[in-house]
């Protein structure tokens, strides 16, 4: 008789949270963890009655490694490789004698190690080019270390109604600058990689800077600008009539740091001066905020007397807290990976009405925005609502068959989130998503969409991530790493959860 357990693991994708799709038919079902298999094994008896023949045919040709059973000395290169990965450790860390004389497991060399990692890679960029297929997004921006520019490019698709980020290459810019022409050619010669051509992709997603704009007119797609680099702007400029008061603050921060003021400060307080960075606003909440919790101790400081805030400014700098306050929870908004263009339009529409000045960077057809007509049609998809014919057009890259159905549920993923959350210090942007989800009145559209154009990404916050992450692959003691390999363990590290002991072993053997 064979075991329930090893059918449904046959049959179906975990999709994780006990969501499992059928890889036959696509259907998704629900299991509670420790519950049994009940229902799953319910729809493979009822859709696919010829389940037995069907895994006994499969199971009887599988060979081992298809089921990720693997070799010894594979598992232990396996275990090496993942030490490596996960713990952002030098690849010449193999070959030290301390490190092999405290490990269990038989010793690898570092040019062993390097084989294995291109191996992996190699494997991974099989399922990549097999998951993008023929029309996908591309989701990219760039990182300066010392004299190299990198550009972070992920691939942007649906597996089962579900959105998937992938990182395809973490390259450096050539020779021919940083103009647009060389990154359209870069994009070019990575998809090459996966066997895609640019005329697949039906849109990127970056900030809405000149450079961004052109490539996007230059590979004729629409560019979904990112929400939170919009949102930095117009906070700034909403900072701007504030600009006398914080520049006094910033200095006197500035002087507290200083070491004679630091050491009379700490008298009085363990917290420390914090200045601003001009180019990110959370910097500037983060001083006001911190001027107000210590701003008692700073009195005590005799050496910053007359650079302390009078009493008419303080109170002004107290409600520019309070505001702050507020934006930082649509900030905070804007970085959940679950947060859609149908989230972003309500909570940039409430803060335009709230703020009016910072309409001109927030506003659906604002001066930054590259492609209005297309960020409109997706707001109108997710919503369920009629688009125009300009609309429409915009977006025939997503439109179904006529009897498809869309899986995907993305168009309140956001907001669904907003509810399991921890409850921020202020309520603003939550109440926003809370009260934009009642429902609306509106003509069903004859048009069915993928779900993809619902799950669209906002931001490009993930690159942002990518590129914290590599601060720790590219530390003073490794920064004459070789591209090729920073790049091969910053692909391995992002896509951890594609590769396995069976990864290890070359295609085909």
């Amino acid at each position: 008789m064979v075991n329930t357990k090893d059918i449904c693991a046959f049959f179906y994708d975990d999709l994780g949270s006990g969501c499992y799709a059928c890889r036959e038919c696509g259907t998704a079902r629900k299991q509670q963890v420790g519950s049994g298999y009940s229902n799953l094994m319910s729809h493979i008896t009822t859709k696919h009655p010829q389940y037995e023949e069907m895994y006994s045919a499969a199971t009887s040709s599988g060979t081992l490694q298809s089921f990720g059973f693997v070799s010894q000395e594979t598992n232990h290169r396996f275990q090496w490789l993942r030490w490596f990965v996960e713990r952002n450790l030098p690849i010449s860390e193999v070959d030290n004698d301390v490190t092999r004389s405290m490990s269990k497991w038989p010793p690898i060399s570092s040019k062993a190690l390097k084989a294995c990692m291109h191996t992996v890679a190699k494997n991974v960029g099989v399922v990549i080019d097999q998951e993008l297929g023929v029309s996908f997004g591309l989701m990219f921006d760039r990182w300066s270390h010392g004299s190299m520019h990198y550009i972070g490019l992920y691939g942007v698709y649906d597996v089962m109604g579900a959105r998937r980020k992938r990182l395809l290459s973490l390259s450096p810019l050539g020779e021919g600058g940083q103009s647009a022409e060389a990154h359209v050619e870069m994009i070019r010669t990575v998809l090459d990689v996966y066997n895609k051509t640019t005329a697949m992709v039906a849109f990127i997603v970056g900030d809405n800077c000149n450079t961004n704009q052109k490539i996007a007119t230059l590979l004729g797609v629409p560019l979904v600008g990112c929400a939170s680099h919009r949102f930095n702007l117009a906070v700034n400029r909403f900072l701007a009539k504030y600009e006398p008061e914080l520049a006094s603050l910033n200095n006197l921060m500035i002087q507290l740091r200083h070491c004679n003021n630091a050491a009379a400060l700490a008298k009085f307080t363990d917290l420390k001066p914090a200045k601003r960075n001009v180019t990110r606003w959370s910097s500037t909440y983060a001083m006001v905020a911190r001027y107000i919790r210590i701003r008692y101790a700073i009195r005590q400081v005799d050496g910053v007397d007359e650079l302390v805030p009078c009493a008419a400014t303080h109170k002004k700098l107290v409600a520019l807290h309070a505001e702050l306050e507020k934006l930082d929870t649509v900030c905070t908004a804007l970085q959940h990976e679950r947060t859609t263009v149908v989230d972003v339009r309500l909570l940039f529409d409430s803060v335009v009405a709230d703020y009016p000045v910072m309409g001109e960077y927030l506003r659906p057809n604002a001066k930054n925005v590259h492609s209005p007509l297309f960020e409109s049609a997706l707001v109108k998809i997710g919503n369920g609502d009629t688009l125009s014919t300009a609309e429409a057009r915009a977006v025939k890259c997503f439109q179904a068959a006529s009897d498809c159905e869309d899986k995907g549920e993305g168009g309140n993923g956001g907001q669904a989130a907003a509810k399991k959350k921890k409850k921020p210090r202020c309520d603003y942007a939550v109440a926003i998503l809370r009260d934009g989800k009642k429902q609306r009145v509106s003509a069903r559209s004859s048009v069915r969409y993928r779900a993809l154009a619902k799950l669209v990404p906002p931001t490009s916050n993930t690159v942002e991530r990518l590129f914290s992450s590599c601060k720790l692959i590219m530390t003073p003691h490794r920064s004459c790493m070789l591209p090729a390999n920073f790049e091969t363990i910053a692909f391995l590290r992002v896509n951890r959860e594609m590769w396995n002991a069976a990864s290890l072993i070359e295609q085909g053997e």
